[in-house]
């Protein structure tokens, strides 16, 4: 948008002058008030001197030389307004020095000079300032009149008779200066409209252009990331059951290696769509009961390998009344966060430590707040980049340290993830010693006790008397699916279309049914809302779980989530997968 405005700009310049359109033309109404009263003074001048009137031949020159002074200012780029109230100030000026001087008849000139003075303050500085120096011509007239009708006293400097000649010329003059003012400031007037109305029509144009790539820009991202995760998901899955099979210690160690670069893609996936769903207000917290230690403490214990592989020491510091009490909120965005964070810290520190810091800052009766630091001996952050830290894809190089690389998306998604729970992140940093990022946490405790028993690991879960239906387009990622199913014993059958999985359905009787969401002939979308319609009422209710590399944000805000009971995101957890299976096959048994 910002280009757009430059654009436009560049395109009408003198519309953008001095703001915005209307000032544009009480300057170029002031810049001819200012030559107009030039040329009047040099035509009286000429006329007194052929009149041998000298004194007023010098007072015609000096308000003559005031103007162009005035004119000589608005050229140099004094703003406007200044040169407005000094032309005005010497206009009232001229008033009073026209009452002082002439013995009589000088009224027609004074209230020609009024008028002026009415319509250029208006029209110049605007009602406040028009108000106010018609106010003070008038007062300046009235107090000459005043004091010689009722204390007769006459403050003359030198009493002039009315010059004929020059009193029609200043009236001709004036009258002409007033009409074509009035006509000067109207047509600009509607000039500057109808220059707006273009504007604003390109602005509304430029606009729904905006919005066009930013849904072009969403949809690529959606589009993309399914694309990317499809195979990402086979690849994570294909190592999993690689682990299950208990490999030679050395073979252990490179799927460790394997597992944790794919692993890390999949998270840099997660922030670039993270990253566009808090931009476009996609994202709302869930509201769970959880432990955050048990969070920090598990991401922790992911991460410890490698820093181990960097020769760090990655250590948490927790205060134990953290373990004593759950609060509600959403463990998977405080998850990110300190992901984000640790990851952070790793990255950017070549020997030393990574320290977590965990407390509660502050307890109540139903809210507490939790204090988090991040600290590590990494190259710190150079001063000159403080100002840009937390944008996308800025990254910290200090010297000639070019190793450093990375999407630069940690920090600017976590600072976005803790603005939303209505924190704050910041930082300390020293260049060479090391860098801390701290930030607060309000969080409401929850008032019912929740289980701490977390699902067993897929290695060593028992089977599952279950059936289930997956519909899966991709050929990989349904073998891997289906291994991991026949590993639980689990009864199933596969389809590859939506429309398969409705026919399925109607075939026969399912438990659940993990549903593809991207698929051909018909996607799980339509599917789901298909066997949702059925007439029996134990398939229609039927445990849909949604299983696929489209966000639950995009599901929720196109307003189909209500169709799923549950969404598991690829590539998933085969944990994950096994844990939720159990739960449906306890309530079904």
């Amino acid at each position: 948008m910002q280009e757009i405005l430059r654009t436009l700009k560049v395109k009408y310049p003198a519309f953008w002058q001095d703001t915005h359109a209307i000032s544009y033309i009480r300057k170029q109404t002031l810049r001819f008030l200012l030559l107009a009263y030039c040329f009047m003074g040099v035509s009286l001048a000429v006329l007194h001197l052929v009149q041998h009137k000298n004194f007023l031949l010098w007072r015609v020159l000096f308000f003559t030389a005031l103007a162009g002074i005035g004119y000589e200012m608005l050229r140099r780029g004094v703003f406007f307004k200044k040169v407005g109230h000094y032309s005005l100030i010497c206009l009232c000026l001229i008033v009073l020095s026209t009452a002082v001087l002439y013995q009589q008849g000088h009224y027609l000139v004074t209230f020609q000079f009024i008028f002026v003075i009415l319509s250029s303050g208006f029209y110049i500085l605007g009602p406040r300032w028009g108000i106010f120096y018609s106010l003070l011509s008038v007062f300046l007239v009235g107090s000459v009149v005043f004091l010689n009708q009722y204390f007769n006293v006459e403050i003359k400097i030198q009493a002039y008779a009315v010059d004929t000649y020059a009193l029609a010329f200043a009236l001709f003059y004036n009258y002409l200066m007033l009409i074509y003012i009035h006509f000067f400031f109207f047509k600009e007037s509607e000039l500057a409209k109808a220059k707006e109305t273009t504007l604003l029509s390109e602005l509304k144009i430029a606009a729904s252009q905006a919005r066009d790539l930013a849904e072009y820009k969403t949809n690529f991202l959606i589009t993309m990331s399914h694309e990317i995760r499809t195979p990402l998901h086979a690849i994570i899955g294909g190592l999993d059951l690689l682990s299950f099979e208990n490999p030679k210690s050395d073979q252990a160690k490179n799927l460790d290696n394997v597992k944790f670069s794919a692993e890390i893609l999949s998270s840099i996936i997660n922030d670039i769509l993270n990253l566009n769903d808090i931009e476009d207000h996609q994202i709302k917290l869930d509201k769970v009961d959880f432990q955050p230690a048990t969070v920090v403490a598990d991401i922790c214990q992911n991460l410890a390998a490698a820093a181990s592989n960097k020769g760090l020491v990655l250590t948490l510091h927790a205060s134990p009344e953290l373990s004593t009490f759950w609060v509600q909120g959403d463990p998977v965005r405080l998850g990110q966060i300190v992901m984000n964070l640790i990851s952070n810290a790793i990255k950017y520190t070549d020997q030393g430590s990574v320290v977590v810091t965990v407390s509660a800052k502050r307890i109540t009766g139903h809210h507490v707040q939790l204090f988090f630091r991040f600290s590590d001996t990494g190259i710190g952050i150079p001063p000159e980049v403080f100002p840009y830290i937390f944008e996308p894809f800025k990254l910290v190089n200090s010297g000639m340290k070019k190793q450093y690389h990375g999407t630069g998306l940690g920090l600017s998604l976590a600072q976005r993830l803790v603005n939303l729970h209505g924190g704050k992140l910041d930082f300390t940093s020293q260049e060479g010693v090391g860098t801390s990022f701290f930030f607060d946490l309000s969080y409401s405790l929850s008032q019912k006790p929740v289980s701490a028993q977390r699902p067993a690991l897929g290695s060593k879960s028992g089977p599952l008397d279950i059936h289930v239906l997956v519909a899966e387009d991709n050929n990989m990622n349904a073998i891997i699916l289906k291994s991991f199913l026949q590993k639980w014993h689990v009864n199933f059958d596969v389809v590859d279309n939506g429309l398969a999985a409705v026919e399925a359905m109607a075939a026969n009787r399912y438990q659940v049914v993990l549903m593809d969401i991207n698929m051909p002939v018909m996607d799980g979308i339509q599917a789901s809302q298909q066997i949702r319609a059925f007439e029996d009422d134990q398939k229609a209710n039927v445990h849909i779980i949604a299983l696929t590399a489209t966000s639950k944000e995009s599901l929720e805000s196109s307003g189909v989530l209500s169709l799923f009971d549950d969404w598991i995101s690829k590539p998933f957890h085969p944990q994950i997968l096994y844990a939720k299976l159990a739960d449906i096959a306890k309530i079904s048994s």
